[in-house]
Order: structure tokens, then C-alpha cells, then sequence
């Protein structure tokens, strides 16, 4: 069995060599550990540090973001023959000593993706204020995908060669809430590992501040469960109209059995006709959004057997450091187990 490790990096030449060496050199159950850095267009010797410390580097023409990063190991990582894929931060978030217990499960054939719970209500390096959003996001995805995870932003996960083919992302800001809403549609296995993170070496370069960070979150679940749910998520929406037309309907009604001759109240019938209207609009919208969606998990479906067909069953040899538009970048030393 292959673990591929990607490191997601910018401008991390100074933590990146206590990242590597964090890594274990064997964990039970795997025959051959890849070490895989990819520099998202750092403007510092990143690349150099991770060659000279026997990674394999694949470096990005410019800054594309964290969650196109992600998918660049993943396509990376498979092409190298990943069994599993297992990522972790260049900021050395993460314990490296973990590893072993993240791909356990998958290694044992129970989980298709594993998340390592950094525990944050209990952990006193988080602030009081950023538990309390904890909290409350990761109820919010637990309601929404029906998943019981409990560190939903944790970056520090697992994947099995199957769930890795299938993973696509819509939004440009991450990753860690997209594969969960997809992992929940098509049923795979997820897991928890409770670790314990290090202490922060830099604040986080995804978002500005607590406020931008919510911002984000709430239109990717929006996002996530519109797209994952569009029927559910348009009734639920589309409810209020249909229940405001019904009582003003209802009360129009009971005025005119009342007294036929009574038409001071045609304003309720009017007003109950618009409601009804907008809801069922809103309603077949749903059914729309859920025509779509079967649309999108045949042509998933097509990717994956387009996938497994390139891949084959354990990959291709691993290329060469190339960027992700095509072109040479300079070699990078072979990954551990080479």
C-alpha cells in the first residue's frame, strides 16, 4: 500500500523543514511513504527546501489558492500511484506523529476519508470566541449533510484512492467543507481522529479576520446543501410563501362565508394568490435544482470511470515536477520510498 503526504505550501521555507521532519518514516500497514509538496507560487525558496529534504515538488505559475493547491496533489498524488492520500499544512498545524492513526482507518478498510478532530472546545489554545463559532459551524454542517463531524475546518484528513478520484470543488477559498458535503451525498465512510494541534506559528493567510472567515463559511454550506439538497433546500424556502397564501386564503374564505356580500377583504385574496405564486415558483425551482443534480452525478460517475481508466488500478509512474499549466519546472528529488 502507497501514502502519498501532500503539503499544500506558500512562502513556508521556514516551518516546512519541521513539517518534513515530522514525518514518519514507516506507519503500520504501508509499504512506501511519498512526501509531496506543492508550492503554490511562493515567493521564497519553498521548492529548494522541500527538494533538499527528499520531497517530491510540484510548483504552480502564480498564487492559485488553497483549494485549487489541494486538487493539484490530489491529481499529483494519484498519478503517483496513491493508495492514500493524506494532507496536512506547511505551517505546521498538524502533528506529524499523527499520521499513523489518521490512515489507520483506511487502512483497515473502514473510512473513505478520515478527519483529525483537533478538539477545539476543549483545547486551551482556542480563543473562547473562535470556540463558540466552532461550535456553531460545525452544528451547522452536522444538520445539514447529517454527518456527525465535529471539526469541520480541520485541514488534516485522510482520503482512500476512491473518495480522492471523486473529489471536485466549486469555490476557490478551500476544501474542507466541499469534500464533506460530498462525501456525505455519495455515502462514503467517514472518521474522526482526535488529535492534539500545535501551537500557531503565523495567523492564517485564508481570510482577513473572524468575520470574513464566517462570510466564506456560510456561502460555501449554503452553497454545499443548495447543491447537494436543491429540492429540500427550495421547499424549505418555498414553505412560508405556500403557508402565508394558505392562511390568508383561509381568512378570506371564512369573511366571505360570513357575509358573501362582504368585499373588504378582496385585498387577502389578492395578497394569498401572489404568495402562492412566488412559492411555487420557488418550488419548481427545487425540482429543477434536483434534475440538475441527477445530471451531475452521471456525469461524476463518467469522470470517475474516466479516471479509473487513465489511472488504472494502481497509477502510472509518477512524473515529473511540472507546474499545473503543463510546462517543465526544475526536477525534484524522488519521494520517500524511492
Amino acid at each position: 500500500m502507497k501514502l502519498v503526504i501532500q503539503i499544500p505550501c506558500f512562502n513556508e521555507e521556514q516551518t516546512l523543514p519541521t513539517v518534513l521532519s515530522d514525518i514518519p518514516a514507516s506507519i503500520p500497514g504501508v509499504d512506501e511513504i511519498v512526501v509531496l509538496v506543492i508550492d503554490d507560487g511562493s515567493a521564497d525558496e519553498t521548492s529548494s527546501v522541500a527538494r533538499s529534504r527528499g520531497a517530491h515538488v510540484v510548483r504552480h505559475r502564480g498564487n492559485k489558492g488553497l483549494a485549487r493547491t489541494f486538487l493539484t496533489g490530489l491529481e499529483t498524488a494519484l498519478d503517483l500511484g496513491a493508495d492514500v492520500v493524506v494532507n496536512t499544512d506547511g505551517d505546521h498545524q498538524y502533528p506529524g506523529d499523527a499520521i499513523a492513526e489518521l490512515v489507520a482507518p483506511i487502512v483497515a478498510g473502514e473510512a473513505d476519508l478520515v478527519i483529525g478532530d483537533r478538539q477545539t472546545q476543549t483545547d486551551p489554545k482556542v480563543p473562547a470566541r473562535k470556540r463558540l463559532f466552532y461550535r456553531l459551524g460545525n452544528f451547522v454542517v452536522r444538520t445539514a449533510t447529517g454527518v456527525a463531524v465535529h471539526d469541520a475546518p480541520s485541514g488534516f484528513r485522510a482520503m482512500s484512492r476512491e473518495f480522492a478520484m471523486s473529489v471536485y470543488l466549486t469555490n476557490p477559498f478551500s476544501y474542507t467543507l466541499e469534500t464533506i458535503f460530498a462525501a456525505a451525498e455519495s455515502r462514503y465512510r467517514i472518521a474522526e481522529v482526535p488529535i492534539t494541534s500545535n501551537v500557531a506559528t503565523r495567523k492564517s493567510r485564508l481570510f482577513k479576520g473572524i468575520g470574513q472567515y464566517i462570510g466564506r463559511s456560510a456561502s460555501i454550506i449554503l452553497a454545499g446543501y443548495s447543491m447537494h439538497n436543491p429540492l429540500r433546500a427550495f421547499a424549505w424556502i418555498s414553505a412560508p410563501f405556500l403557508l402565508l397564501g394558505l392562511a390568508l386564503g383561509v381568512r378570506f374564505l371564512s369573511f366571505y362565508i360570513a357575509d358573501p356580500n362582504d368585499t373588504g377583504h378582496v385585498q387577502s385574496l389578492i395578497l394569498a394568490a401572489i404568495s402562492i405564486v412566488v412559492g411555487a415558483q420557488i418550488f419548481l425551482f427545487g425540482m429543477l435544482g434536483s434534475l440538475v443534480r441527477a445530471n451531475r452525478l452521471l456525469l461524476q460517475d463518467i469522470r470517475m470511470r474516466v479516471r479509473r481508466l487513465e489511472l488504472g488500478p494502481d497509477g502510472p509512474d509518477g512524473p515529473d515536477d511540472q507546474d499545473d499549466q503543463g510546462g517543465p519546472d526544475d526536477q525534484g528529488a524522488p519521494g520517500r520510498g524511492d
